[in-house]
C-alpha cells in the first residue's frame, strides 16, 4: 500500500485543505486512507467538528464510485472495511441511516462480492469476514434504531444477487480445501430474507432467488466438504423458494372450488437456470452424473413431507419437473438415451432412501421405455430401484409381459453384484406376495432352459434365506417331494439349505421324503448335483447316508476327481462320523491314500469345488477334514492318520508364501493348529505334536546325545530358517496344557540347539514352555550347555524362567547339583580377565536371581562372585567402553547390596562425565544415556544427589527419541519408591517451582506428575504433618500459575498436577486452597484468563475436569460455598455461546482469550458441562458420603433440596445468553442434557421463583425448555 507521505501532504494543517485533498478523485482511495486515518485518531490535531459523519460518507462514496483497478483495489482491501466497521461504530445511528440511504450499501456490497467472484481466492476469506464485521455492525445499530433497518433493504434483485456470488465465491473456497465460516453465510442470507421481508409476490421472489441463486446452491450442496450448518441453511432456502406449497398449488383463475391440484407450470421455469447450465455442459461427464438433480428431489421430498403424508401424484409431479431439467430427456422420449436411465435410476434411490413411491404409471413408463430388459445389457440398476420401490411393478398377475421380460433377462445375464441385488429384489417380492411357489415353478422352468444365474450359489443363498419364513413345515415338505420326483437338484439344493427349524426335518423324516431322496440320488451317481444333496441330507440324518456308503467308495475308485468325487468323499466322512459303518471307515482309509498322494504336488486351491482336480485333490480333502470333520481324524486308524498328517505338514514346508484368497497346506496347518476343538481329540492332538517335532530335525534328538550336539551343534542351511520359522509358529500356537512333559522337554533342547547354531527366533517358543516346569529338560541339567546358549546375548529371559523352576524345586538333589554347578562354573568366569558379551549376560542373570534365594551354604560364593563381577564391570567402564548392557549390568548387580558408595559415586561421575562429553561433540547414542540415567539414580540418596539427578535427567530427556521417555522415567520411578519422606518432598516443591520458572519444560512437568503420583500418605503424624505442609504450598502455587499461563501444554500440565492432587491425595487438600481452586478455574475460564490461542476444548475440558474431581471426592467440603460454585458454572456456560464478532468499545468481554471467534467450544466442551451440571444436580450417592457409616437415600435428597435453592443464576444464565448470543444446534442439544437435570432439581416452584426475575423473552425461553422436557407440557411456568 503507498505511504501517506508519497502524496503531498504540505497544506494538511487546514481542514479546508485536508478535505480537498481527500477529495481528490485522481489519487487512489488506498493511497489516501492513512490521510484520512490520521485524521480519524486525531494525529494532526485539527479542529473539524463532526469528522467522524464526514469521514464515513466519503469512504463510503468513493467505495461505492471508484472505478476502475484502483477502485476494485480499495473495494477489496481489508483495511477500507476495517475503517469502515469503525466510522459505523463511532457515529450516530441516523448518520448512518442518512449515509445509506444516500449512497445506498447494499449496492456497494453487490458490486464488491461481484469482484470477489470473478478473482481467484487468494485473500477472499480475509475479505468476506471483514464484511461479515461491517454487516455485523450495522445489524447491531438496526436491532437498536429501526430506521437504520431500513436504510440497508435493497432490492430483491440486488440482494439475491449477493447471495448467489457469495455462494459461487463458497464454492471456489470449497474447492479449494478452505473452511467457509457460517458468518459469512448468516450475513448474506439476512440480506436477502431483509429485502423480501413483507413481499407478498411468492413467485416473483421465487423467480428472483432462482435464478441467482439455485445453480450455485446446487452446486455446494454436491460438494462433499460442506458444512452442516450451510447444508441446512441452503436446503431450508431451495424448500422455501422453489419447492413451496405456493409454487407446486398454483392458484388458477377460473378453476372450480375444491381441494389444490399440484402442477408444474410454476415449478419447470424455476429450475430453468439449472437447464441451462446443462445445456453448457452437454456432452461433458458431468452432464450425465446431474448430481444436484438426486440433493434437490430429497429437499423436495422432504419438505412435502413435514407438511403432511407424501402423496404419489405430487412426488410423480416433482420427478417429471426434475427431469424437465436434462435436455431431451422424457418419459415419452422416442428413444431414450443411457445418461437418461442413470439420472433415473439416481432419482429412484432418494425414493428408496426416503421410502416413497412414485404413481404406478410412471414406474411403468420408467420401465418399459428405459429398462432395457430385451436388449443384451439390460440396465440394471434402474431395475432394481424399480423392485424396490415397488415390487409390483414387475411382478404383479395384471403384468405378466414384464414378469416373463425379467426373467428371461436374468436368464441371458452373468452373474455380478447387481444382477444378485436384482435377484434378491424377485425373491423378496415374491415372498411378500406370498406365491413363492410360483417363483419355484418360474426357477424350475428356467433351470430347463438355460442355466445361467439360476444354478448360480448367490441365488440360492438368498433364496434358502426366506425358505422358513415364507413357507410352513407341511409346505416345504410337499414342495421338496415334489421337486424330488422331478429331480430339481438346484431347487430342491437351495431348500434343504433354508431348512433350520427342528419341527421342519420331523417332518421332513416322518414323510419319507429325504429317505426317497437318498434312493433318487443314488441312481443319479453321475451327477454331482445329486452328491451334494446326499451331503445336505447328511447334515439332517446321517443315518440314512449308510445305503450311499458302496456308491461313494465306487465313485472314489474311478480316481476322476471331478466334482461328485468330491460330494461322495463329503458322505463317507459324515458317515463315519456320526455312525460305527466298517465299509466308510475303509472308503475314508482309501479316501486319505488318495490325499496323500496328491500332496506331494504342492498345489494350491482357490478354494471353488468346480476347480477341484487330482493336484490339488489333497487340499480340497484337508479342508473338509480340518474344517468340518475333525471326528474323521480320530475314528480312524492310527497309521492312516499319522500319515495324513505328516504329508499334510511336509506339503506346508514345501509351499512358498501363502497368496490371499488361496488356500493352501500352509494355511490349512496354521488353522488347524489354531482350531480350539483340535485340543478335544487326543489322537489327532498327538499326532499333530508328532509331526512338528519330526519337522525340528535334525535339532530333535534324544537327551543322551544332547552333550555331544551342544558343542558342535547341527547348522540351519539355506532356506532352512524359513522351515523353522513355520514350526515355530504353529508351536507357539499350540495350548502349554495340551503338551505334555516329555514333549515340551524334547522341544526345549531342540530350541536350545537351534538358539545355540544361530537362530534365535525359537527364543518366544522357549519363554513360552518354561511358563511350566521341564527341569528334565537338557539346559536345565547340564550347566555346559548353559554356557554355550549365552554365547548368544539375549537368552537371559528364558533363562530367568529356568530358574524360577529351579529355585522352586531347590530341595531335590539334581537341581541341587545343578544350582551348585552353575554358581561354580559363574564363579570361574568371573575371574576371566576378558569376558565376552555373553558371559557378562550370564554372570548378570545369575547373581540377580540367585541373590534373593541365596542360602547360608551358597551367600559367601555368592558374594565373591558379586564383588568380582563389579570389579570387572568397573575396569570396563572406567576404560570408557560404556555399552548399554554394562551399565544396566553393574546398576542392577549393585543395588542388590548398595555398599562401597564412594567408589560407586566415583564410578557414575566418570561415566557422566562421558557422557556430557559425548553431548558436546554431538557422538551420544541415547541407549547409552538412557541407561547412564538408570545408574544415576541408582546411587542417589540425598537432596543434593536428588537435584543433580534430576538435572542429569532433564538434560538426558532432551537428547533421546520420544519412544525412549518411558524407559528414562522408569529409572527415575524406581529412585523415588526408595526415597524418604523429607527428601520426595523437597525435591516436589523444588521441581514445582522449577517447572513453573520460565525455564520450564514438559520433561518437567513429566517429572513433577510423576513424584506427585509416587506419593503415598504417610503413616506418622510428623511427617503427615510435613506432606500436607509440602504439598498444600505446591497446590498454591500451581492455583497461581494457571490464570497466567502462556501455552497449552503448560495448562494442562498445572490443571493435571491439580487433578492428580485432588484425586489421588484428598488427605492433602486444605480447606483454603479447595475454595481457592474453584475461584483461580473461574477466573481462568473469564475475560481474564490466560491469553492461548490453540485447542479451546482440550482447556475448556481440563478445566471442567477439576470441578467434577471437586465433586466427586470433595463435595462435602463446599456445600457452605456453592456459590464459589455457581459462579463458575455460569462462566463455563457463557463460554459454550459463540463469542460476538464484534462489540462496542464500552462492552466488556465476556469470553476468555483463548476462546477465539474463528473456533467456538465445539460439542466436546459441552458434553463435558452436561456431566459436571449433572453431577451437580443429581449428586451419585457415593459424592454426599459423610464421615458416618450410616447412608441413606435422605442425605441425597437433602443434597438435591441444597442445590435447587442456589442453581438458579445458572438457569438465568443460560436464559440470557440464548436470547443475546449464539450457540451451534449440536453444541445446545448437548447442553441441555444438563439444563434438564436444573430444572429437575428446581422443580415447578423453583422454576417458577426464577422466572419471576425475567421478562417476557426470557420466561419464553423457559416455557420452552420446560415444555420439552416433559415437565408440566402445555402449563404455564
Amino acid at each position: 500500500m503507498p505511504h501517506k507521505m508519497e502524496i503531498d501532504t504540505s497544506d494538511t494543517q487546514k481542514t479546508s485543505s485536508i478535505t480537498k485533498l481527500l477529495r481528490t478523485r485522481g489519487t487512489p482511495l488506498l493511497t489516501l486512507l492513512p490521510t484520512a486515518r490520521d485524521l480519524y485518531t486525531g494525529t494532526n490535531e485539527l479542529f473539524f467538528p463532526r469528522r467522524n459523519e464526514w469521514l464515513l460518507e466519503w469512504l463510503v462514496q468513493r467505495l461505492k464510485e471508484d472505478e476502475k483497478e484502483a477502485g476494485r483495489a480499495a473495494r477489496a482491501a481489508l483495511e477500507c472495511w476495517t475503517f469502515l466497521g469503525e466510522l459505523l461504530e463511532a457515529v450516530e445511528p441516523s448518520v448512518v441511516a442518512g449515509t445509506l440511504r444516500r449512497h445506498g450499501f447494499v449496492p456497494l456490497v453487490g458490486k464488491t462480492v461481484e469482484e470477489i467472484k470473478a478473482g481467484g481466492t487468494e485473500g477472499t476469506a480475509g475479505l468476506l469476514q471483514q464484511i461479515t464485521q461491517v454487516l455485523g455492525v450495522l445489524k447491531q445499530i438496526a436491532g437498536k434504531e429501526s430506521y437504520v433497518a431500513a436504510a440497508m433493504k435493497g432490492s430483491p434483485e440486488a440482494c439475491a444477487a449477493i447471495l448467489g456470488g457469495y455462494l459461487e465465491v463458497a464454492g471456489k473456497l470449497l474447492a479449494g480445501e478452505q473452511e467457509v465460516d457460517n458468518s459469512w453465510t448468516e450475513a448474506a442470507t439476512e440480506l436477502w430474507r431483509g429485502s423480501v421481508w413483507g413481499v407478498s409476490n411468492v413467485k416473483k421472489t421465487s423467480t428472483t432467488w432462482a435464478e441467482n441463486c439455485l445453480r450455485p446452491a446446487s452446486a455446494l450442496l454436491t460438494t462433499p466438504n460442506i458444512d452442516e450448518q450451510l447444508k441446512t441453511v441452503l436446503e431450508s432456502m431451495i424448500a422455501e423458494n422453489i419447492f413451496s406449497y405456493d409454487i407446486l398449488y398454483p392458484v388458477v383463475a377460473g378453476a372450480k372450488p375444491g381441494p389444490p391440484k399440484v402442477a408444474t407450470t410454476d415449478l419447470i421455469p424455476l429450475l430453468a437456470s439449472l437447464r441451462s447450465e446443462d445445456t453448457e455442459m452437454s456432452g461433458t461427464e458431468s452432464a450425465s452424473s446431474n448430481p444436484h438433480l438426486p440433493v434437490l428431489f430429497r429437499i423436495a421430498i422432504d419438505s412435502q413431507s413435514k407438511r403432511s403424508k407424501t402423496d404419489p401424484e405430487v412426488i410423480g409431479a416433482l420427478f417429471t419437473a426434475l427431469l424437465s431439467v436434462i435436455p431431451g430427456l422424457s418419459l415419452d422420449a422416442a428413444s431414450p438415451s443411457a445418461e437418461g436411465a442413470e439420472v433415473i435410476a439416481d432419482l429412484l434411490a432418494v425414493l428408496i432412501a426416503t421410502n416413497t413411491a412414485l404413481p404406478s404409471t410412471t414406474l411403468s413408463q420408467i420401465i418399459t421405455r428405459f429398462a432395457s430388459l430385451s436388449t443384451e445389457v439390460p440396465r440394471w440398476p434402474l431395475v432394481r430401484a424399480v423392485l424396490a420401490i415397488d415390487f409390483d411393478s414387475f411382478l404383479h398377475p395384471l403384468v405378466p409381459e414384464l414378469t416373463d421380460a425379467l426373467f428371461t433377462a436374468l436368464s441371458k445375464s452373468t452373474v455380478d453384484k447387481q444382477v444378485t441385488e436384482v435377484l434378491e429384489l424377485v425373491v423378496e417380492g415374491f415372498v411378500k406376495a406370498r406365491d413363492i411357489t410360483g417363483f419355484i415353478e418360474r426357477w424350475s422352468t428356467a433351470l430347463t432352459k438355460d442355466g445361467g444365474v439360476w444354478r448360480s450359489d448367490e441365488l440360492a443363498r438368498i433364496f434358502a434365506s426366506k425358505v422358513e419364513t415364507a413357507l410352513t413345515a407341511p409346505q416345504i415338505v410337499k414342495i421338496a417331494k415334489q421337486l424330488t420326483e422331478e429331480k430339481q437338484w438346484v431347487v430342491l439344493d437351495a431348500l434343504m439349505r433354508g431348512i433350520r427349524r427342528e419341527d421342519t426335518e420331523n417332518q421332513l423324516v416322518k414323510a419319507g421324503v429325504l429317505e426317497e431322496m437318498v434312493e433318487v440320488a443314488r441312481k443319479e451317481q453321475g451327477e454331482w448335483m445329486a452328491w451334494r444333496m446326499l451331503v445336505r441330507i447328511g447334515d439332517l440324518a446321517p443315518e440314512l447316508l449308510e445305503k450311499a456308503v458302496k456308491d461313494a467308495v465306487k465313485t472314489l475308485g474311478e480316481k476322476k476327481m471331478k466334482m461328485e468325487t468330491v460330494f461322495a468323499s463329503e458322505v463317507l466322512m459324515r458317515v463315519v462320523e456320526e455312525t460305527e459303518d466298517d465299509e466308510a471307515v475303509k472308503g475314508v482309509h482309501m479316501l486319505l491314500e488318495l490325499a496323500d498322494k496328491a500332496f506331494k504336488s504342492g498345489q494350491s486351491w482357490n478354494g471353488k469345488v468346480t476347480e477341484a482336480s487330482k493336484e490339488n485333490f489333497g487340499l480340497v480333502i484337508a479342508v473338509a477334514v480340518t474344517g468340518a470333520h475333525l471326528p474323521v481324524l480320530e475314528k480312524i486308524e492310527a497309521g492312516h492318520r499319522n500319515k495324513f498328517v505328516d504329508n499334510l505338514f511336509q506339503s506346508a514346508l514345501m509351499t512358498k508364501e501363502s497368496v490371499e484368497g488361496i488356500v493352501d497346506s500352509r494355511q490349512i496347518c496354521k488353522t488347524l493348529v489354531g482350531r480350539p476343538e483340535v485340543y478335544e481329540f487326543p489322537a489327532v492332538k498327538e499326532a499333530i505334536l508328532s509331526a512338528l517335532i519330526a519337522n525340528l530335525a535334525p535339532f530333535a534328538i534324544p537327551t543322551e546325545e544332547m552333550a555331544a550336539k551342544v558343542t558342535k551343534p547341527p547348522k540351519v542351511k539355506g532356506d532352512a530358517g524359513a522351515k523353522y520359522d513355520f514350526i515355530v509358529s504353529c508351536l507357539l500356537q499350540y495350548p502349554l496344557e495340551a503338551l505334555k512333559r516329555a514333549s515340551r522337554e524334547k522341544i526345549l533342547d531342540a530350541c536350545l540347539l537351534l538358539d545355540i547354531a544361530g537362530y534365535s527366533s525359537a527364543r518366544p517358543l522357549m519363554f513360552k514352555l518354561w511358563r511350566m516346569s521341564a527341569t528334565s529338560a537338557f539346559m536345565a541339567t547340564d550347566c555346559q550347555a548353559i554356557q554355550a546358549w549365552f554365547e548368544h546375548s539375549g537368552v537371559a529371559p528364558s533363562f530367568r524362567r529356568l530358574l524360577s523352576h529351579a529355585f522352586v524345586n531347590r530341595d531335590q538333589d539334581k537341581t541341587k547339583e545343578y544350582l551348585s554347578s552353575l554358581l561354580e562354573l559363574t564363579a570361574s568366569t568371573v575371574k576371566s580377565k576378558k569376558l565376552t558379551a555373553g558371559e557378562l549376560e550370564m554372570s548378570w542373570a545369575v547373581i540377580t536371581e540367585f541373590w534373593p534365594h541365596k542360602t547360608e551354604n551358597d551367600a559367601k560364593s555368592l558374594e565373591k562372585i558379586r564383588g568380582k563381577f563389579l570389579e570387572r564391570l568397573a575396569k570396563l567402564l572406567e576404560a570408557g567402553k560404556l555399552e548399554p548392557e554394562h551399565l544396566k549390568y553393574w546398576r542392577d548387580v549393585w543395588a542388590l547390596e548398595r555398599d562401597d558408595r564412594e567408589s560407586a559415586v566415583k564410578l557414575v561421575s566418570r561415566v557422566t562425565g562421558n557422557i556430557i562429553k559425548s553431548w558436546q561433540d554431538g557422538t551420544s547414542d541415547s541407549d547409552r544415556v538412557v541407561e547412564a540415567v538408570g545408574l544415576v539414580c541408582a546411587v542417589s540418596e540425598s537432596i543434593e544427589d536428588m537435584m543433580n539427578t534430576t538435572a542429569f535427567t532433564l538434560v538426558a530427556a532432551e537428547s533421546i527419541s520420544e519412544s525412549q521417555q518411558s524407559d528414562l522415567l522408569h529409572h527415575y520411578k524406581n529412585l523415588l519408591i526408595r526415597l524418604p519422606i523429607s527428601v520426595h518432598r523437597e525435591l516436589t516443591l523444588q521441581l514445582v517451582n522449577a517447572a513453573l520458572s520460565p525455564e520450564g519444560t514438559s520433561h518437567t512437568w513429566s517429572l513433577v506428575h510423576l513424584l506427585i503420583t509416587s506419593t503415598t500418605k504417610p503413616d506418622s503424624p510428623e511427617e503427615l504433618a510435613l506432606s500436607v505442609d509440602v504439598f498444600s504450598h505446591i497446590h498454591s502455587l500451581l492455583l497461581l500459575a494457571l490464570p497466567s499461563a502462556t501455552t497449552s501444554a503448560s495448562f494442562l500440565a498445572i490443571t493435571d498436577s491439580i487433578n492428580t492432587l485432588l484425586r489421588s491425595h484428598p488427605w492433602s487438600i486444605i480447606q483454603h486452597n479447595l475454595d481457592t481452586t474453584i475461584s483461580s478455574l473461574t477466573l481462568t475460564a473469564s475475560s481474564s484468563g490466560p491469553m492461548i490461542a490453540e485447542d479451546p476444548d482440550t482447556l475448556f475440558t481440563a478445566i471442567t475436569s477439576i470441578l467434577s474431581s471437586i465433586l466427586a471426592l470433595h463435595r462435602h467440603r463446599i456445600r457452605g460455598r456453592y456459590h464459589l460454585v455457581i459462579s463458575l458454572l455460569q462462566v463455563l456456560m457463557t463460554n459454550l455461546f459463540t463469542p460476538r464478532l464484534s462489540r462496542k468499545k464500552t462492552e466488556k468481554a465476556i469470553h476468555p482469550p483463548w476462546i477465539p471467534y474463528s473456533a467456538p467450544l465445539s460439542i466436546t466442551s459441552a458434553r463435558a458441562l452436561a456431566r459436571v451440571l449433572q453431577t451437580f444436580c443429581d449428586p451419585p450417592v457415593s459424592t454426599v458420603r459423610s464421615h458416618r457409616s450410616e447412608l441413606t437415600d435422605s442425605e441425597r435428597s437433602k443434597e438435591r433440596k441444597m442445590v435447587g435453592n442456589v442453581v438458579g443464576p445458572v438457569l438465568e444464565t443460560f436464559v440470557k445468553r440464548v436470547l443475546e448470543e449464539r450457540m451451534e444446534g449440536e453444541v445446545r442439544k448437548e447442553l441441555t442434557q444438563g439444563i434438564e437435570k436444573v430444572l429437575e432439581v428446581l422443580g415447578r416452584e423453583g422454576v417458577r421463583r426464577v422466572t419471576a426475575r425475567m421478562g417476557g423473552e426470557g420466561r419464553a425461553v423457559v416455557r420452552g425448555l420446560w415444555t420439552e422436557f416433559g415437565k408440566g407440557r402445555g402449563e404455564r411456568v
